[in-house]
């Protein structure tokens, strides 16, 4: 039964569209048998994402995306959206190139991997460079380390994708500069004595 905490956002993704599994360009790339478990069924030309799974998959990336943040990691974001580009085009640990071949080969290493227009050649690419993947709006789950199954072609949700994604990130800026705070703190204080522990007696507390 879904969490009533989610009821909100699941009823966004339901009259948005979310639940559309973005039709192939073209016949010969069919749905992987990798995401059947992720579907709830197919009507004429369509397959449907089942979105209370979704909902797992789109939290997990929200959480890994933080921590990478908050680490200091590299993110990529690769894809043909602009508006994506200029969201983040100040922040140092963020990049963006153009879905096409050969793009992933001569990227830079990053911690995560976004990959907004999933193609054979891009996840051949990221393959041989054991990226950690998120698939956004993906055919297939091969190697996929963390599926985002959400149609973005929806302009409505290609807006709060980017959106969430922006805020994610400032979430995990914010937990870099409170760990940090703390530790200014902690060398404020300075060291205190220590007391051996065969001096302490329960009798003083």
């Amino acid at each position: 039964m879904l969490n009533k905490k989610y009821s909100r956002l699941f009823s966004l993704f339901i009259g948005s569209s979310g639940y559309l599994v973005p039709f192939p360009r073209n016949e010969y790339s069919p749905i992987s048998k990798t995401l059947h478990p992720f579907l709830l069924g197919k009507r004429n030309i369509y397959y449907f994402y089942d979105l209370e799974k979704s909902l797992y998959g789109i939290r997990a990336t929200i959480e890994v995306l933080k921590n990478i943040i908050a680490s200091e990691g590299k993110i990529l974001f690769i894809g043909n959206e602009v508006s994506m580009q200029s969201r983040f085009k100040q922040d140092s640990n963020i990049n963006f190139l153009k879905c096409k071949r050969g793009s992933i080969t001569k990227s830079k290493d990053a911690d995560l991997v976004f990959l907004t227009s999933v193609e054979k050649e891009n996840l051949v690419e990221a393959h041989r460079k054991c990226l950690l993947l998120v698939g956004v709006g993906s055919s297939t789950m091969s190697k996929i380390s963390y599926p985002f199954n959400l149609n973005i072609e929806s302009p409505f949700l290609s807006d709060w994708f980017f959106g969430t994604m922006y805020t994610s990130c400032v979430q995990g800026k914010r937990m870099v500069k409170g760990s940090k705070k703390k530790n200014q703190i902690v060398s404020l204080l300075g060291k205190g004595p220590r007391v051996a522990s065969k001096n302490f007696n329960k009798d003083e507390v």
